[in-house]
């Protein structure tokens, strides 16, 4: 009796660290010729990686759990991974943050670009309408770095956002409130600040930690 309560005790344990991934999704930043944001959509035992900024998927990927190690192996895709080595990740959920490091994995093209990353849980973003006025007070530029900024511009009523030395390339805007927009090709949502005059000042990134940019024109 006993060994068979271990026995369901263990199952119930192993479906429970299945159940955390799948039927989720993750972002992260992945080096692939330069920083790109990826997403990572779980399904019941296989994930997909595929580009944010125009759904271009990388790689399908047969997935497994066991404790906290996470197994890969490869169905299809970009790298160069054939499709019986598999790759070990230890990970560690934190809320909606999982953090992954390199246990073995043959496979350099999938290491070298999964190891030590940190990925942040998806969400689903849905677009509200914001009054124009509002839209123009948040046209300007702001610092990045003392030699790099960002760019907002208003253009058909929607805001643009670019930051050409920062490889933000051009795009809209999503609203998700009077004060909180989405930058759809980051996959990054930024809040923007005002003073008590209502005079907007700066712009909060809400990235693996937040960041505040100043506004300067």
């Amino acid at each position: 009796m006993k060994k068979f309560i271990s026995c369901i005790f263990a199952s119930l344990v192993l479906i429970s660290a299945k159940s955390q991934l799948s039927n989720t999704r993750w972002k992260v930043t992945l080096n692939l010729e330069g920083p790109r944001n990826v997403i990572l959509d779980f399904k019941k035992d296989t994930v997909s990686a595929y580009n944010l900024s125009d759904s271009t998927v990388l790689e399908t990927m047969k997935f497994t759990t066991l404790n906290d190690t996470l197994s890969l192996i490869k169905i299809e895709g970009q790298s160069g991974c054939d499709s019986y080595t598999i790759g070990k990740y230890l990970y560690k959920m934190d809320k909606d943050k999982i953090f992954l490091k390199l246990v073995s994995d043959a496979c350099l093209d999938r290491s070298s670009v999964l190891d030590t990353t940190i990925w942040l849980r998806w969400k689903d973003h849905k677009e509200v309408v914001v009054s124009p006025k509002i839209l123009e007070g948040y046209v300007g530029v702001y610092q990045f770095t003392p030699d790099k900024q960002i760019f907002i511009t208003l253009e058909n009523g929607k805001l643009m956002i670019e930051g050409p030395g920062v490889d933000l390339p051009k795009g809209p805007l999503m609203s998700e409130s009077d004060t909180r927009f989405f930058i759809q090709v980051a996959g990054v949502e930024i809040d923007f600040v005002k003073d008590s005059s209502g005079k907007t000042v700066s712009l909060i990134s809400h990235e693996q930690q937040d960041y505040e940019l100043k506004k300067i024109k």
